[in-house]
């Protein structure tokens, strides 16, 4: 909604909203699959929007692609293949081409226009796409991932709110569906929501990944353009917990991390230390 210079987001069964003062609407369409907005504003720069809903800004999009990225890589003990669905603004793509011991990193997003218009607007997410070790696949994801068998070391899916055609990436079958795409101590990395604005049922999405996995833990990172900040991304795994570091990455890590902005070890270790307002809307008491 625009209000007057301001790009307004309504949210929480439109009771909460967040605005941002608008310098110039660069951009919008309607993809086959969803609006496409890009405004420049004060406050964070460039902002993408589909359908309505914030999605990256240049002000903090690190920090979403760093973490749902290097978190998984440092608990994996041999980490070839990588298979992100959705991220079509290409941030997590870019953190994983970082390391050089991964072989092939694909990357499913259903809407080909995502890609093509943060490859103008957000050239910096959109980096490591020319990487000859990505593939970028056109594909419904989950269609892709019913094919996918034992294939891969992690899986991130970098999906909107369950809402519409993304709902699909937040039930237990689906879940099932990555538990069998990924190799025997595989990972698998999710955004699951604000706590404080439950409008989508947080305890029903870590419910259905413990449907699947035996090991679901959960961890916060502050966005600043999604509803209310405080945002939660899920850590699935079928071996490893979440501060089982590989300690033969360390040292490696130890070099890359004075480059990146969000993630350290150290915090890495602490972020699943939870409140017990978290650990009681995730159902874990």
């Amino acid at each position: 909604m625009n209000v007057s210079g301001w790009m307004i987001e309504e949210f929480f069964r439109n009771t909460f909203a967040t605005g941002f003062k608008v310098k110039a609407h660069l951009h919008s369409e309607k993809s086959t699959f969803q609006q496409i907005d890009v405004f420049d504003t004060e406050a964070v720069g460039r902002l993408l929007l589909l359908d309505g809903k914030t999605m990256v800004s240049d002000k903090d999009e690190f920090v979403y692609h760093e973490v749902v990225s290097h978190i998984p890589y440092m608990v994996s003990r041999s980490c070839k293949k990588v298979l992100i669905i959705g991220g079509g603004d290409g941030g997590v793509v870019r953190e994983f081409v970082k390391h050089t011991d991964i072989e092939r990193i694909d990357l499913v997003e259903i809407d080909e226009r995502v890609i093509e218009v943060s490859k103008i607007y957000f050239p910096d997410c959109t980096s490591g796409l020319s990487d000859p070790r990505v593939r970028v696949l056109p594909e419904d994801g989950f269609a892709f991932i019913k094919r996918a068998k034992a294939e891969y070391d992690i899986i991130v899916v970098d999906s909107t709110d369950p809402v519409d055609f993304a709902s699909g990436l937040f039930t237990d079958e689906f879940y099932s569906d990555v538990y069998a795409a990924l190799t025997e101590d595989g990972i698998m990395m999710n955004q699951t929501e604000n706590p404080f604005l439950d409008e989508f049922g947080v305890k029903n999405i870590y419910g259905n990944m413990r449907k699947v996995f035996p090991i679901v833990q959960s961890f916060t990172a502050p966005m600043l353009i999604y509803p209310g900040v405080f945002w939660t991304f899920g850590f699935s795994s079928k071996k490893y917990r979440p501060t089982d570091l590989n300690p033969a990455k360390l040292g490696r890590m130890n070099s890359l991390e004075r480059s990146l902005k969000w993630y350290n070890t150290k915090w890495h270790q602490g972020a699943f230390a939870l409140s017990n307002f978290h650990k009681h809307m995730i159902g874990q008491e």
